[in-house]
């Protein structure tokens, strides 16, 4: 009962402590109870080690003590070498060592009552009474086996004593071992399962695990220390989560607006901006998160303006705006209204450069169209000029021609209406080919594709073979060059069908650095371009052409070999 009061009173004064220190106390009382222990064994080792010797020599002395009496009884006398030797085994260092502070002091007296007997008795083994000794062996016999059951006795206690201590001292180290593995087992072992549990729980990212942390040791401070690294490992995974989600959230939104962007740029990139593209594009913007309602302004002057909307309006918020320019004209502006979060600027900003791009090319494209219209239909009015109005100009001057005949020599009218005849089928010939011309498409595409549908139809008008050599990189040409051209060659052409009689009609189309050549070439029968009517082969309208390209239309023919038509003008710029 008090080994199990001293052990609880043990446990609860090492509870507050240091564990290190109370382990590191137990472990130095085992060491210094086992350097006790050993020492206090080998002390008493050292004590005994003449303990059989003097047992034996005690013993010899009684044998000794015998022999001398026979030899009284004999001789009448001992030997000196028997005396000597019974002196020299009483005083022997085994038995001398007896004189010391641990001999007890009957055994000290019981020696000395020996050596006492022996310096009385000797002198008489060697003088004229040998008698005497021979009466007094019994009794010193006697003594001297007293004498050794008294040294036995002495070594059996100091056996005793190493013993004692021996057990003494391994009993309070297997004391202090089941203390320290209690100790251990209630103090160091559950405080550590269970952080060792909790580090697994935060190793599968439970960060609101907590371990006990009311001990006042290491173990609690450690405890506290990994409760402490928990939250904060716990706010700074929940905030690392969040971060991420942020930035997933906004990689995606920016994905988002690169492909909105990236469809609106492909919903402009059409050859005609229609009004519907406007609007696929607020509809597609409306889509990204952040813009509650879209409207685009489109302004014109005077007052006009065409708006776009996508989304229903809240009054309850307020408007925000983005002006759309290019070239530091105002088109228009971008109006919104924005939930949370709010849209990007930046995609705001591209937005607007975007719908600016577009307004100005729908602008641009439209002014570009009215002048081509306005350009074509002053061609038009060229061609009804030098064809059609001659024509009909001629044949009314034949039909006043005809009425004078009628009325004077109806026999002679004949000549004037076969002229009329001819004229009527030269006009109508003439007006198929001006429709022919203007009934000319352009497919969007490459030029050779654009100038081999050009010449299709006109190969199945002549025997003559047309040749295309075409170098010409379709991305340099404006969309007037592109028109102009193939006009000015099909012109050519014609002329070569019509006035040639060739047998091959050769169209090349070169590069030369920053300009175009293109020839139009044949071998036919050629002509005098000074003594020739230019008008014959429509020399007039090609001239006008070249001019609006900004180039130079050059004619080189003679009689009978044949005829070059050329014609350069400057390449739109790469820089």
């Amino acid at each position: 009962m008090y080994r199990k009061t001293t052990t609880k009173a043990a446990l609860k004064s090492a509870g507050a402590g240091s564990v290190t220190g109370v382990i590191a106390r137990v472990m130095l009382a085992i060491v210094l109870l086992s350097l006790l222990t050993t020492g206090a064994t080998m002390l008493a080792v050292n004590a005994s080690r003449y303990d059989a010797e003097m047992v034996n020599l005690a013993g010899s002395l009684r044998m000794q003590s015998y022999r001398l009496a026979f030899q009284l009884a004999q001789d009448g006398q001992a030997r000196e070498t028997d005396i000597a030797h019974f002196s020299q085994t009483l005083n022997a260092p085994a038995m001398t060592s007896l004189r010391s502070l641990t001999t007890p002091d009957n055994l000290l007296q019981s020696y000395q009552n020996l050596l006492d007997d022996w310096r009385r008795i000797s002198p008489q083994l060697t003088g004229a009474t040998p008698d005497y000794f021979v009466h007094q062996v019994p009794e010193f016999v006697d003594r001297i086996d007293h004498f050794v059951y008294e040294l036995q006795a002495f070594s059996q206690q100091k056996l005793h004593i190493m013993a004692a201590i021996s057990g003494l001292g391994l009993g309070i180290i297997l004391m202090l071992a089941l203390f320290a593995i209690h100790y251990s087992r209630r103090r160091i072992v559950p405080p550590l399962q269970s952080l060792l549990a909790a580090s697994q729980q935060v190793q599968a990212r439970h960060f609101s695990v907590r371990v006990d942390e009311n001990s006042q040791n290491e173990l609690g401070t450690l405890a506290r220390a990994f409760n402490h690294m928990a939250q904060e490992l716990g706010q700074s995974y929940r905030a690392l989560e969040t971060t991420v989600e942020e930035k997933t959230h906004r990689l995606k939104e920016a994905n988002n607006a690169l492909k909105t962007l990236y469809d609106c740029a492909q919903l402009l990139s059409v050859n005609r901006i229609q009004a519907r593209h406007f609007s696929q594009i607020l509809d597609r913007l409306i889509q990204l998160e952040g813009f509650a309602v879209i409207r685009l302004v489109v302004e014109e002057g005077h007052g006009i303006r065409t708006e776009f909307q996508a989304g229903k309006p809240d009054d309850s918020q307020s408007w925000h705006q983005h002006a759309l320019k290019q070239e530091d004209q105002h088109l228009g502006t971008l109006w919104w209204q924005h939930t949370l979060p709010c849209p990007d600027p930046a995609l705001i900003i591209s937005v607007g450069h975007l719908l600016s791009r577009a307004l100005y090319a729908h602008q641009t494209q439209t002014q570009s169209d009215q002048l081509l219209l306005m350009e074509e239909r002053a061609t038009i009015a060229r061609e009804l000029h030098d064809s059609l109005a001659q024509a009909l100009s001629y044949l009314k001057i034949q039909l006043t021609l005809l009425k004078r005949q009628l009325a004077t020599s109806p026999d002679a009218a004949n000549n004037i209406i076969d002229d009329l005849e001819q004229g009527l089928s030269q006009a109508y010939r003439q007006l198929r080919e001006l429709l022919n011309t203007f009934r000319l498409s352009i497919k969007p595409g490459k030029l050779s594709d654009a100038l081999n549908d050009m010449l299709a139809p006109l190969r199945n008008q002549t025997t003559a073979t047309i040749l295309l050599h075409n170098q010409l990189p379709s991305l340099q040409l404006t969309a007037p060059q592109h028109i102009h051209l193939i006009q000015l060659t099909r012109e050519a052409v014609l002329n070569a069908i019509k006035h040639a009689k060739a047998t091959t009609i050769t169209v090349d189309c070169i590069p030369q650095g920053d300009q175009v050549l293109v020839e139009i070439s044949d071998d036919g029968q050629g002509f005098d371009p000074d003594q020739s009517k230019t008008s014959h082969y429509g020399m007039s309208i090609m001239n006008e052409r070249a001019e609006s390209l900004g180039g130079k239309l050059t004619i080189l023919s003679d009689a009978g070999q044949g005829c070059r038509v050329q014609l350069k003008f400057a390449l739109q710029s790469t820089g």
